[in-house]
Formats: structure tokens, sequence, C-alpha cells
């Protein structure tokens, strides 16, 4: 790190590469940090409906009573299901679970102890009026506050539910029934969007629902099955990917009557072309019902950061790369290790992109194996860049039954990252288990120049065409302004 620190300040590493290569630093130096937990609140009365002490309400366990201190300390006293932290700021961590409890952390209330074990800022709990009474499925926090005040959240108790929060507490606003069970959803990132929620379920229509106008104003046919996922484009304010049991991959412009436009076929490594570009070609129709993305449901749909890629996963044990503009399958080859298993949203959490060079990037994968490993991987050539093992797991799954594994630290059910670009230490990220329990990884980065060359080869290509432009202007300046003498 010293002679990228001296080469900033020589003039010879563009801003940009600089910290491109310190983001990518801390992002390749992701490890467990054993030293923090999450622990249930210590409180001595009982918690109303906004998670505050009060004479109603279920009655918290503290971390003594439920023997939960240390290495034992879990957030849940079920697993946990779904993780998100607001990217306005960083701040909060939001955790949802197998017993319906919807906890909010505050991820800067931190001391220097060897051991900390973060209280919940608030909590709403099963018993709570207006709380989930099963199991939550999804989780999101209203993307356009400046500070985050309102998360979205979705149960097996077949409803969408949103709250309102603050420093200390959560508060339920409204509820949509949605007759079926909901696995998942979304809401746009783009601020001039309309405000509308997508919502994958049981049913194999998907649901857009008005927060302006607290209704559902749409559905959008296409599937055959239930859709597991999800996505917005990043891009596009009105275009939707979403996948579904029936292995499809399908796109809407939820502008147009017959919404459904496109679908992805895992067999085209081409892609829809235009006419002017494909003379000896017949290319397919852009919206193929027979085309299938995967052998088996789809779990997982995101997009990139840049809009370009799209990244799906499902039940062949399978993660495609996909060009968005094109629908083209990148044929990118994760290997043998992944395992996918999971009926509802299961998908890959995908780097910032800023911490990659143009034209790379990563993603994680909380493989679904029970052994708590965490795969880093490539998204252009699929090659396992790291694994990340949970602490206290075993290397070899343990021969449970099925409860057993449901309930294991080694189950990871969800990941979040905590991206916050102003801060050496800056990126951490976090994994919900199937034992309650929410661990923290964070970037430590050593100072080891070998591994630093091979992370950041982009600075040294900076440096050499500095050089090259230094020596440029040196023969330029030794033309224009050598004298002139005349005879």
């Amino acid at each position: 790190m010293n002679h990228l620190l001296l080469s900033r300040r020589l003039g010879l590493v563009d801003p940009h590469a600089f910290q491109r290569a310190q983001y990518q630093r801390l992002l390749y130096a992701v490890t467990a940090e054993k030293s923090v937990k999450f622990g249930i609140q210590r409180t001595h009365g009982s918690l109303n409906a906004r998670g505050l002490p009060g004479s109603s309400g279920p009655r918290e366990q503290t971390v003594d009573e439920a023997g939960l201190a240390g290495e034992n300390a879990v957030a849940h006293n079920g697993g946990v299901n779904v993780l998100a932290i607001d990217a306005q700021t960083g701040k909060y961590l939001i955790s949802g679970g197998a017993d319906s409890a919807v906890r909010l952390w505050d991820l800067e209330d931190y001391n220097s102890d060897e051991f900390y074990t973060y209280p919940p800022a608030g909590s709403i709990l099963r018993s709570s009026p207006g709380a989930h009474t099963h199991a939550l499925t999804s989780l999101s926090i209203y993307p356009f506050d400046p500070l985050p005040s309102t998360i979205l959240t979705t149960s097996y108790d077949k409803t969408l539910k949103l709250f309102s929060i603050d420093a200390a507490r959560i508060a339920p606003v409204h509820t949509f029934d949605l007759v079926d069970t909901p696995y998942a959803h979304t809401l746009s990132s783009i601020a001039s969007s309309a405000a509308l929620i997508a919502v994958g379920t049981a049913h194999p229509a998907v649901k857009l629902l008005d927060l302006r106008t607290a209704l559902a104003v749409q559905t959008l046919p296409g599937h055959s099955g239930a859709v597991f996922s999800v996505c917005w484009s990043p891009l596009s304010e009105h275009l939707l990917a979403s996948g579904s049991t029936d292995g499809r991959v399908l796109f809407f412009d939820v502008r147009r009557a017959h919404s459904a436009f496109a679908s992805l076929d895992y067999d085209d490594a081409i892609g829809v072309l235009n006419p002017d570009y494909a003379s000896h070609y017949q290319p397919r129709s852009a919206l193929d019902w027979n085309a299938k993305a995967h052998n088996g449901p789809v779990t997982g749909v995101c997009w990139a950061d840049s809009g370009r890629k799209l990244i799906t996963c499902g039940h062949d044990q399978r993660i495609r790369v996909w060009d968005a503009a094109t629908g083209r399958n990148e044929l990118v080859h994760f290997g043998p290790r992944i395992k996918n298993g999971r009926n509802g949203q299961f998908m890959p959490l995908i780097s910032p992109v800023e911490c990659s060079r143009p034209g790379k990037g990563s993603l994680f994968w909380p493989n679904d194996e029970g052994k708590g490993e965490i795969f880093m991987m490539d998204i252009h050539e699929g090659t396992t860049l790291k694994v990340l093992r949970t602490p206290g797991t075993a290397k070899s799954p343990q021969k449970t039954v099925s409860t057993g594994k449901l309930t294991s630290g080694g189950r990871i059910n969800s990941i979040a990252l905590r991206f916050k670009g102003d801060s050496d230490s800056g990126l951490e990220l976090y994994s919900g288990h199937g034992d309650g329990s929410i661990h923290c990884w964070k970037g430590l980065p050593t100072e080891d120049e070998e591994v630093e060359d091979k992370i950041h080869p982009e600075v040294e290509t900076e440096q050499k065409r500095k050089r090259k432009r230094d020596l440029l202007d040196g023969l330029v300046d030794g033309l224009v302004k050598k004298p002139m003498t005349f005879i």
C-alpha cells in the first residue's frame, strides 16, 4: 500500500485508478471478524408495538437468560432469513427471522472492546400489533430517503408490510394483503420511477403494488409457476425481470398491455440481433415461451450495477451471466461446487462497481451445502477468487435430519454488503444463518506487496502510461524549445 500512496503523492497514478485499487484491496481482504456478534437486547420489561418498553407486548429474553452470550450470541430465536443495509449511510442493518421478528441494528454503535455484541436498536415481535405472524421471506429499505425511514417486508403470512423506523423503534404503517405466499419483492432504484412494488408470489403472475394509493394496480402474466425472484432494471424504470419455478426468466415492460416482451434461453449464445447485423443468421424471437434460462426453478435474478449484465441462478446448480442488451448467454462456468436447493429467493450478491476495474467484476455466493461457505467469484471468468468459511462450522456437512440442517450455523440464508468508500475499513459483509446468528466479515488488508501487485495491475499500467507521456512531452519540448541559429 505504501508504494501506492507514494505514487499518488508523486502524481504517477490516476486518482480513480488509485480509488479502485484501494476498494478492490479491501474486497479481496474480506475475512471473518470473530470478535463481533449480534445478540438479543437486554430488557427487563416488555416491548410494545414499536419495540420500546411498555406495559403490553411480548417480553424479549435477555442475553443471559437465553444463554446467548459470547460465541453463542444470536440475533433471532429462529433462523435469520433476510438482511438489508441502507445504501445511503450504511448505518443500519435490518434483519428478519424465522421467528417473525424484525430487528434494527446500529452498526455505528460499536466500541473498541476485544469482543463486542451489538444489541438491537429496535425490534417488533410476532405478538406485537401489526407485526408479521410467520417467517419473513424478503426485506428491503425504501431507497429515496436521505436517512432510512421506511422498510418493506414480506412473510409467509401472505402479506407485504410497511414499517417506519428511526434510531430506536420500528412501527407498522400499512399492510398489503396478497392472498398468495410472497417470495420476493423489489422497488426501482431510479428516483423518477413510479412508486411501484413488484411482488413475486406463489401465483404465476407478478403483482404490482402502488405505494401512493396503497392498492394493487396491475398483474403481469406470463409464468406458469410460482415467481421466486423479481428485480427492476437499474437503467430503465419500466423494465422488470422475473424468475419462476417453470425455469423461465421473463422481461416485462409495465407500460404495455401485453407486458412480457422477452425471455432468456440458456442454449442461445448469440442473442437477439439487429437484422442489419444478422444477414447470415436467423435470430430467435425476443419472446419464446418454450425457452428456459435454467433446468429447474429459478431462485435468483439480479442486475449488475451497470445494467449491462444480468445474473441468474437455479436448481440446476448453475449461475448464469447474460448480456442484458441481447439476452445472450455469456457461457460463464462457475464450476461444479455451486449448490442451490432453496424454495424461494436465493441469489448471489454482486460487488459494487467501484471495487472493480472496467470490464471486471465479482460476486459473493452463499453456497447451499450446509458448510457455511461463501464463494467470491469472478463474474466474467467464473473462477473462484476466495472462499470465506463461517467460524465454528465443520468443513464437511454433518449428517443430520432436514430439520437440523435448516437451523444449523452452516446454512446461510442471506448476505448483505456495507460499502463506505470514505473509510479505510469501509467494506463489510454480513451473513444471516439458520441458527439465528449474524456473522460479520471485514476487509482487513495486510501489507503484502506480492498480493497487492497481483490484485492491482491497473496501477502499474497507469504508471507506465504516465512515464510514456512524460517522455513524449520531453521530446516535444526539446524540439519546440531548441534555440534557432542563423548563419
